[in-house]
């Protein structure tokens, strides 16, 4: 907030939360990608139980 100028958080965050969204989602698909599939797969991860 301060870096930027903005005199409050709320100016801030309104100008900049789809971005933070954006760079959350390209975190989670690139751990994601890392890890493997949902089933495990081969690289020997825990499957998760049904829902």
């Amino acid at each position: 907030m301060e870096t930027l100028g903005h005199s409050t958080i709320t100016m801030t965050l309104d100008t900049y939360a789809h971005v933070m969204e954006t760079t959350l989602k390209a975190a989670a698909e690139r751990m994601e990608d890392a890890l493997g599939p949902e089933d495990g797969g081969a690289r020997g991860g825990a499957a998760r139980p049904p829902e």
